[in-house]
């Protein structure tokens, strides 16, 4: 569960900057109830793929009775093709997000100096960057 927790976690986060993206792309025409609908139906579905991408972790799940001690073990044995598959994803989980933030972020700034130099004359697209960067 914290696995599944951390990886809707990232994936609602890079929901969240490309949501503002868009926000910043239509501007005056972005539409908050339809965004409000779209995020509903991303949230169903991230859990869905998130949980799907991680059904072999409860197949592959053994308990084990440790009568000396008086425990239960939960154990995990992966086999060769299993364990590839599980770094697979987890690179997925943490690079998709990361790349899909990085690049809105990007997109974000670039865009908002494209309208403030076409408002602001006074100053170059380079400085207008710059600030907005800063």
């Amino acid at each position: 569960m914290l696995r599944f927790f951390l990886h809707m976690s990232n994936w609602l986060n890079t929901c969240v900057g490309i949501d503002r993206a868009m926000a910043v792309f239509q501007g005056t025409n972005f539409n908050k109830k339809r965004s409000r609908c779209i995020a509903r139906w991303i949230i169903f579905l991230l859990q869905f793929l998130i949980l799907s991408s991680m059904i072999y972790e409860f197949i592959n799940r053994d308990l084990f009775d440790d009568y000396e001690e008086g425990r239960v073990w939960c154990v995990v044995r992966y086999s060769k093709s299993i364990e590839l598959y599980t770094n697979i994803v987890q690179y997925f989980h943490f690079i998709a997000p990361f790349l899909a933030n990085l690049i809105s972020a990007i997109f974000i700034i670039i865009y908002i100096t494209r309208l403030k130099t076409t408002v602001q004359s006074q100053f170059s697209s380079q400085q207008q960057l710059l600030n907005q960067i800063n």
